[in-house]
């Protein structure tokens, strides 16, 4: 089961680009089948390879443990650009309600603005090494020097 998280983030990071797409469609980004819609499609393809490193990882972590740092990277990036494009965001909040033109586009941006950054953060807390399992030893584990009791003389 620990390799399971892999092909979920992998799920989630396939869903990405959607939520992208929808936060550029509000916010003006991407018109009707023209040239914007074309180019949006291709900032867009870049964020599809965390998933297919991630669903790597599922198949044989050992063999594409090399694709860990790619994830990490793509997805430490994705979340500071996402970041940064807060700052002008909250310079003048009243023009980006405005330009979002009722509240119902405007709660969707922030819902898909927050789902595309908790994307990324699963993404990148899935590739920290989880606990190893521990050695767990109860009254009946036998050391493994092979004596049942501790000699006295110890």
């Amino acid at each position: 089961m620990k390799k399971a998280r892999y092909l979920v983030a992998g799920v989630a990071s396939l869903a990405k680009p959607f939520f992208l797409g929808s936060l550029a469609v509000g916010i003006g980004l991407a018109d009707s089948g023209g040239v914007a819609s074309f180019y949006l499609r291709y900032l867009i393809y870049p964020q599809l390879i965390p998933a297919i490193c991630l669903f790597f990882l599922y198949f044989d972590e050992e063999r594409y443990t090399t694709y860990k740092p790619l994830v990490a990277l793509l997805s430490i990036g994705s979340m500071l650009f996402l970041a940064a494009m807060l700052l002008p965001a909250t310079g003048n909040l009243q023009k980006l309600i405005l330009m979002s033109k009722n509240a119902h586009i405007f709660s969707r941006n922030v819902v898909d603005f927050a789902t595309a950054f908790l994307i990324d953060l699963f993404c990148g807390i899935v590739l920290i090494p989880g606990s190893r399992a521990r050695d767990d030893r109860d009254s009946t584990a036998v050391p493994k020097d092979g004596a049942a009791f501790p000699s006295k003389e110890q």
